[in-house]
């Protein structure tokens, strides 16, 4: 199941999930959450992925982060899993691991606050 962590996205995605398990699928459906902005979930504008999970109740397969350097590699007609430091790359190389039988931790996708000393020159942690 892939969902973005908007709240109708994640209503349609519940109203799939009751839809597949009405039919008794012998493989009980893991989530993909698509398109996460950094930014937005750090400030509490969008959902967490622990709400989004615990509304629909399955087990993460992965996070996707939403970021420029998908739509970079896209017009240039590249995969974006060819830039092994994208973050968005780096997640769907986690997902295919972890569907390969891999046990890969979840990425921390949290954004790192920057400290007076860095703000003041401009550098980033």
């Amino acid at each position: 199941m892939v969902t973005t962590p908007e709240i109708s996205a994640v209503s349609d995605a519940d109203r799939v999930v009751g839809l597949l398990e009405q039919r008794e699928m012998p493989i009980k459906p893991r989530l993909v959450i698509n398109r996460i902005r950094q930014n937005m979930l750090a400030d509490g504008r969008s959902m967490d992925i622990d709400e989004i999970t615990s509304h629909l109740g399955l087990d993460l397969l992965g996070i996707i982060v939403d970021d420029d350097g998908v739509i970079a590699s896209s017009n240039k007609g590249e995969a974006i899993v060819m830039n092994p430091d994208d973050l968005a790359s780096k997640g769907y190389r986690n997902i295919a691991r972890r569907l390969l039988g891999d046990s890969v931790p979840l990425m921390d996708i949290r954004i790192k606050k920057q400290g007076f000393w860095s703000k003041l020159f401009h550098r980033h942690d």
